[in-house]
């Protein structure tokens, strides 16, 4: 067997340490029968640290894999510990060196639950995060690819950056608290407070938005106006029909030219209500309507 150059370079720097602590250098030997999983690890950040003492007091695939020179001897394979086969068995594995220090209940958590360290992460090489996610996820990923979504398939962002898939909180969360307190960490503008508020937008933004991905615009989970009239009845304006002998209309005691025609008030108010409510977030200023009493939200 003839082993790459950057394998060597790694046994070579784990072996320096090993041989000055008067360790004999087993990645030698394990290399021989798995030259492809000891060549994939030096590409993985755990090459750089393998070389150091963990918790459990011992170096290099011995820290994980656990009895390497018994299983060197006799070839049983019950004799290490081999990722895959128990899933709690695995996470302690990990957890030895990752737990310590740590805030976050991984135990307690929904993955836990299901899945070990090892069934979304690659201890010998490396794995795209977001096609990990999407392996279990599916549901999810067919919304990213809506046509609108998150930047995650242009590589903005990561499913990390929204989520913490080791917490125990609701949702796994990346912060602490409601959805509106990891939104506003991007979307600062929208958090307010506001003199003029939305009640919906204040309660949790998920009311309106679809935040994997929407095939309506803005992430929004239903176009508008059919969004908008889950709360609200239709304007005074969409049942307005113009006199189509006169050039003109009234609205407010306010005439206006009608260059539209008979439908005109139908075409224009049953399209997109941001049209005219263009601060649908919340707003500082009262509006102009007075039946609203300054809280229709359009400057």
């Amino acid at each position: 067997m003839r082993l790459k150059p950057l394998m060597i370079m790694w046994i070579t720097a784990v072996a320096a340490t090993w041989v000055s602590a008067g360790q004999k250098p087993q990645e030698l030997a394990c290399a021989s029968c798995h030259e492809t999983a000891v060549d994939s690890f030096a590409h993985n950040v755990h090459a750089r640290v393998a070389a150091f003492e963990t918790p459990s007091g011992v170096t290099g695939c011995a820290s994980c894999h656990g009895n390497v020179l018994e299983h060197q001897e006799s070839g049983d394979p019950a004799l290490v510990h081999r990722f895959g086969k128990d899933r709690e068995a695995d996470s302690r594995v990990c957890l030895q060196c990752h737990g310590r220090g740590s805030k976050v209940d991984f135990a307690g958590s929904l993955h836990a639950q299901e899945a070990s360290c090892s069934s979304c992460h690659k201890v010998h090489g490396r794995s795209k995060a977001t096609d990990t996610c999407a392996s279990c996820h599916a549901d999810v990923k067919s919304q990213l690819l809506a046509p609108s979504h998150h930047p995650i398939r242009e590589g903005g962002m990561t499913c990390a950056s929204c989520h913490d898939v080791h917490s125990s909180r609701p949702a796994m969360l990346a912060v602490e608290g409601r959805v509106n307190d990891l939104c506003v960490t991007c979307h600062a503008e929208k958090e307010g407070p506001f003199i003029f508020q939305h009640d919906p937008v204040e309660e949790d933004c998920m009311i309106c938005h679809q935040p994997h991905g929407s095939t309506a615009d803005n992430l929004l989970v239903a176009n508008e106006p059919f969004l908008c009239m889950q709360c609200h009845e239709f304007h005074f304006h969409v049942g307005q029909k113009a006199r189509s002998e006169a050039p003109t209309y009234t609205v407010g005691g306010k005439v206006y030219r009608n260059v539209l025609g008979v439908h005109g008030y139908r075409q224009a108010f049953s399209t997109k209500c941001t049209q005219c409510h263009t601060q649908i977030h919340g707003s500082d200023y009262p509006s102009q309507g007075i039946s609203s009493r300054g809280k229709s939200l359009t400057r």
